[in-house]
C-alpha cells in the first residue's frame, strides 16, 4: 500500500485552498448583496440578506430565503409557515404573522404556541413584545386583562375541553389565571398595546393580524459571494480561510 507523505498531503491541501481563493477573489466583484431587489405582494424591496426562492442562486444569503405564494410573501421556520408583512432594513427586523389568522374571520386563532417559536437565524425580544395567552376555565371568571371569547365565537372550535369557558389574557400578570384555569396556548404581538386597560375583541384581532417582530444579525464576515466553480453562494469567514492559506504556505515552504 502506498502511503502519502505528510508534505505531499500539505501541498495538496495548499493547492486546493489556493484554487478556491482564486475563484472566490475572482467572484468577489459579483457580490450577491448587489442583486436587483425583488417584490412579492405588499412586500417591496426584498434585498440582501433576503431573497425569494425564485431569485437567481447568486442572490441573497441562503439562510434568509422567502417564498412568494399567491402573491403573498411567506417564510418557513421550524416547519411552520409565517406570513411576512414587513422588512425593516434600518432596524434589522422582519414582521411575521401566523397565516390562519385572517382579516375576514375575527374568530380565527393561532394554531401553534410560543413554545414552537424557534426562529433561528432570527431572534425576538420579549421587551418589545406583548404575550397573548388563550386560557380555558371550568367556570366564568372576571379579570381586568381578560377577554371572554366563548360567546363571541360560540360556533367555533375553541381551546380547552367541552363545557369550559375560553378567555384571552394580555400580558404576563399571572394573578389573572384563576384556580382550575389552564393556559392552552401563548403567542406574542409587537402591536403596541396598553395592557393595563381593558382590551376589546377587535383590538385583540388586530394584534394577532399585526403579528410580531424578530431580528436578524448578520456579521460582516458572513457576506456571501457567488462561487463560479460550484455554481452556488459561499458564505462565511473568508478571512479565516485566507489565514489558513498563509499558515499552510509557510509549512509547505519549510
Amino acid at each position: 500500500m502506498y502511503i502519502l507523505s505528510q508534505s505531499i498531503v500539505l501541498k495538496f491541501i495548499y493547492f486546493f485552498i489556493t484554487t478556491q481563493l482564486y475563484f472566490i477573489q475572482k467572484s468577489h466583484g459579483n457580490q450577491i448583496k448587489y442583486c436587483t431587489p425583488s417584490s412579492c405582494g405588499g412586500v417591496r424591496n426584498i434585498s440582501y440578506p433576503f431573497k425569494l426562492n425564485t431569485d437567481p442562486k447568486r442572490c441573497g444569503h441562503p439562510k434568509y430565503v422567502l417564498s412568494c405564494e399567491n402573491n403573498t410573501t411567506s417564510i418557513y421556520l421550524n416547519s411552520h409557515k409565517y406570513l411576512v408583512h414587513e422588512i425593516n432594513y434600518t432596524q434589522n427586523t422582519i414582521r411575521l404573522a401566523i397565516p390562519n389568522v385572517t382579516i375576514i374571520e375575527s374568530c380565527s386563532f393561532p394554531k401553534y404556541p410560543l413554545s414552537d417559536y424557534r426562529f433561528y437565524p432570527y431572534y425576538f425580544s420579549m421587551q418589545k413584545s406583548v404575550p397573548i395567552s388563550f386560557m380555558s376555565c371550568p367556570y366564568s371568571v372576571n379579570g381586568s386583562k381578560l377577554l371572554e371569547i366563548t360567546s363571541h365565537c360560540a360556533d367555533k372550535k375553541l381551546y380547552g375541553v367541552n363545557g369550559s369557558r375560553a378567555y384571552i389574557m394580555f400580558g404576563t400578570d399571572l394573578n389573572q389565571v384563576k384556580d382550575m384555569c389552564k393556559i392552552d396556548l401563548m403567542v406574542i404581538t409587537s402591536l403596541p398595546l396598553k395592557i393595563e386597560e381593558n382590551v376589546s375583541f377587535s383590538t385583540m384581532h388586530k394584534a394577532l393580524l399585526y403579528g410580531f417582530e424578530v431580528s436578524w444579525a448578520l456579521a460582516s464576515t458572513e457576506n456571501c459571494v457567488y462561487n463560479i466553480i460550484h455554481g452556488h453562494p459561499i458564505c462565511g469567514k473568508i478571512q479565516s480561510i485566507m489565514t489558513m492559506h498563509l499558515l499552510l504556505g509557510k509549512l509547505v515552504k519549510n
